[in-house]
């Protein structure tokens, strides 16, 4: 019960050292072109004080970046940071105008505030991950564990806000998929949020990308279905009290939720925390880890305990009441060259000594302008999941809990899975006029513990159009060259993904 106290405690010094009170706001979706767009304008220079390593943002959060943004006396020398920034001014009008009171924060029903339609086709079969549940078709990632079918297939997504006062705030994305066996339907995303103070409590179907990597991140993505889950965080970034002022803007998350039945160890528990902090306007460094534990047949765990292993240790008289991933993250920008981003991520399997062992990890640069105008950038990132204990890989697999790190048979962090490696290229371009390109160029080596390797090579086109806020197009073809496709010496295959998607902001 002295844990619980204690965090109770640290939460309400939290909330008495809050330079603001929050109020409560939706979610912004983790595949949303928002975050390209603002990680383009800190790139150029204009945003000093995101912490990009915690998402999703809040539509306020981000709001306050693009103000941020505005302010900067630089934003009117770069023609593409002028475009980013007046089509952000217009998809946060709303938010902007109550930060700025020029509105007042109250209540409000948008039934429709945005719409998704988008139509697929793919070639070829999924891909299983050895010694765990994991299946995945693998050019279909990162999708909130959408599966696109063979043969082609739709899909239909709303999100609805309603709030009441500035502190009670309920969203929901009800979601339509048409296939060759029908139509389904279920809620993608949604949450009941309660500001309090700085801090944000909401219960509902969330998904959770931490870490600094953007193509893949070792604890927590969105490759894996969104979770029904409570959870705390201050959605933007605090200043905390005392010497700890001397953190920067400061974010944490803690969540509770309960993990899928068709699993060896079936309706496990899940949770994690994280904190994330900017201590120097260059240097963002921020921690994670999350404790799967409980289930059928396996011992209760109080609050109090969930506590005990979050902070890496097992209970008492328990050798291994718990599977734990942890990672340390980072990320410097140096001013000198052009604003250039290093980041990287080191996780952990294990615990020895006090510190993370069974190690893998995430190396990232990011080059927001490669050229004079600005309008191009570069992206290289490469993620090593290949450590093995014995003859076996360690990452997101357990001896107890055996259907792996995984929900609804999909790897919750990064999507290549365990004992697997991952290069990643990407070339940005803005164009004017609302026209982006994306050209992309990804390796993927799966299989260190298997007689071969699977080796899949996939370039991938994407171009998208959005003349105005209310309408985005966009397409995106992928193509997969697999080696020896499922462990088999001489397999080769190819395979295919295309989408075309056009959302609406109503």
């Amino acid at each position: 019960m002295k844990k619980v106290l204690c965090l109770l405690t640290v939460a309400l010094v939290f909330c008495a050292g809050s330079v603001h009170a929050a109020t409560a706001s939706a979610n912004i979706p983790l595949d949303s072109w928002i975050y390209p767009a603002l990680d383009k304008l800190e790139g150029l220079g204009h945003i000093e004080t995101s912490l990009q390593g915690s998402r999703p943002y809040t539509r306020l959060a981000a709001a306050r970046l693009v103000r941020s943004a505005e302010n900067s006396e630089r934003t009117a020398a770069t023609p593409v940071a002028r475009e980013l920034l007046d089509v952000l001014r217009r998809e946060f009008d709303t938010e902007l105008r109550e930060l700025s009171g020029d509105i007042a924060t109250g209540s409000y029903l948008k039934p429709l505030r945005s719409m998704r339609l988008q139509g697929g086709y793919r070639s070829g079969d999924p891909s299983f991950l050895p010694r765990s549940d994991a299946r995945q078709f693998a050019l279909d990632y990162n999708r909130d564990g959408l599966t696109q079918e063979e043969d082609g297939a739709g899909l239909v997504s709303f999100a609805s806000e309603a709030r009441l006062g500035s502190r009670f705030l309920l969203s929901a994305s009800p979601l339509f998929e048409f296939d060759n066996e029908g139509t389904s339907s279920r809620l993608l995303e949604g949450k009941a949020a309660l500001a309090l103070g700085p801090l944000e409590i909401s219960v509902g179907r969330q998904s959770l990308w931490w870490g600094q990597g953007r193509h893949g991140s070792l604890v927590l993505t969105n490759n894996a279905k969104p979770q029904d889950m409570l959870r705390i965080t201050n959605p933007s970034p605090t200043l905390l009290p005392w010497v700890f002022k001397y953190l920067g803007p400061f974010r944490f998350d803690v969540f509770w939720s309960r993990l899928d039945d068709n699993r060896t160890v079936s309706d496990p528990y899940f949770g994690g925390a994280r904190v994330n902090f900017r201590p120097l306007p260059w240097v963002e460094l921020g921690a994670s880890r999350t404790v799967m534990f409980g289930g059928k047949g396996r011992p209760s765990i109080d609050l109090d305990e969930f506590i005990t292993i979050l902070g890496g240790k097992n209970l008492e008289g328990e050798e291994d009441s718990s599977n734990s991933v942890a990672a340390l993250d980072g990320r410097i920008l140096l001013p000198f060259a052009y604003n250039a981003e290093i980041y990287g991520e080191l996780g952990g399997e294990d615990e020895a000594g006090g510190f993370i062992s069974q190690k893998a990890w995430l190396l990232g640069l990011y080059l927001p302008r490669i050229e004079p105008s600005g309008r191009a950038s570069l992206r290289l990132e490469y993620a090593d999941l290949t450590v093995k204990r014995g003859r076996n890989s360690v990452w997101y697999r357990h001896s107890v809990y055996r259907s792996g790190y995984t929900y609804d048979e999909r790897v919750m962090g990064h999507h290549v899975g365990g004992g697997a490696t991952d290069l990643f290229s990407e070339l940005s371009i803005y164009f004017p006029k609302g026209w982006t390109l994306g050209l992309e160029l990804d390796y993927q080596r799966r299989g260190a513990d298997q007689p071969v390797w699977e080796k899949h090579l996939q370039p991938a086109l994407e171009i998208a159009w959005q003349p105005s806020r209310l309408l985005r197009i966009s397409g995106r073809y992928a193509v997969d060259f697999v080696e020896n496709f499922e462990f088999v010496a001489g397999r080769d295959e190819t395979f295919h993904l295309a989408f075309l998607t056009v959302d609406l902001s109503l």
